[in-house]
């Protein structure tokens, strides 16, 4: 079995599995402190006792993909910044560890088992307490230099007013529509706001995006997860009129709502990992 973690802001998640499926998920809140203790203490609970064969880890970038080490993801606690996920659990459960970007994970998942299935090209958005954005060809995760940061692209120039970004930048994609800046810009909570303006707004916005992400990749769906699309058909209306009004040159790519639901990015850290393949089981000793 291969244990898997959800690394997020506000919350962890964690299974086992095998064979693109998952057991039972347990959810605690993202600890303050003792990070890498709460991390093993997850493992050991969900593999019962048996060494994992192998942990993926779906991780909030940015992070550093060849050392599988955090680097200051934001709305995570300081003591996450820096973290060698990947060298620390490897030598604690001496096995492979995995790590990758958590929209890459849930893209893979929905490309290959979910919304997505049966499509060459597959772009996933994550709407949530930030934006993300996985792109995912033949059944591969595309990876650039980095990481694909989608929820930074410019849609509102600071030149013009665009409202900050924690990114250091200004008039991002994450900054006008993610949850905290729902937040910020409307007062309220995403789950919590009723007004059809603000949604149609928030929406606009996503779709400027999609057309954005449809004139690089011409992906034949693009899905959408995360949080904020709770309020799908909220937004989704405005989403759909921007990308028939503003992309001229492709065809409109499918566009939908994720079927996966919250397990996506375990589901889609498990196959990357059983991509890689396996080691042997052996029983948990005592360190």
């Amino acid at each position: 079995m291969i244990a898997l973690l959800d690394i997020g802001g506000t919350k962890i998640a964690a299974a086992a599995g095998r064979d693109a499926a998952i057991g039972t998920v347990r959810r605690i809140q993202t600890p303050v402190d003792s990070p890498l203790t709460t991390l093993r203490g997850l493992v050991e609970g969900v593999m019962g006792g048996v060494l994992p064969e192998a942990i993926a880890i779906s991780a909030p970038g940015p992070f550093d993909r060849a050392s599988g080490a955090l680097r200051n993801p934001p709305g995570m606690p300081a003591s996450w910044h820096g973290l060698e996920l990947a060298y620390l659990l490897g030598q604690r459960f001496d096995c492979p560890v995995v790590v990758e970007n958590d929209a890459n994970c849930a893209a893979l998942a929905e490309a290959r088992l979910g919304a997505g299935a049966g499509h060459r090209t597959v772009v996933y958005w994550t709407v949530s307490t930030g934006i993300g954005c996985g792109i995912v060809r033949d059944s591969r995760i595309v990876v650039g230099r980095h990481d694909t940061e989608g929820g930074h692209m410019v849609l509102w120039p600071a030149w013009l007013g665009g409202p900050p970004c924690h990114c250091g930048g200004a008039g991002c994609l994450e900054a006008l529509a993610s949850g905290r800046a729902i937040a910020r810009r409307y007062g309220i909570a995403a789950e919590h706001l009723s007004d059809p303006e603000a949604w149609a707004e928030i929406g606009r916005w996503i779709g400027l995006a999609t057309v954005n992400v449809t004139a690089v990749h011409d992906p034949d769906a693009v899905i959408f997860g995360g949080g904020v699309c709770a309020s799908w058909s909220r937004f989704s209306p405005s989403l759909m009129e921007t990308v028939q009004r503003y992309l001229h040159l492709q065809s409109q790519p499918e566009i939908a709502r994720g079927t996966l639901g919250e397990e996506r990015s375990l589901l889609g850290a498990l196959l990357i990992a059983e991509d890689r393949g396996e080691r042997p089981v052996r029983r948990l000793t005592a360190r």
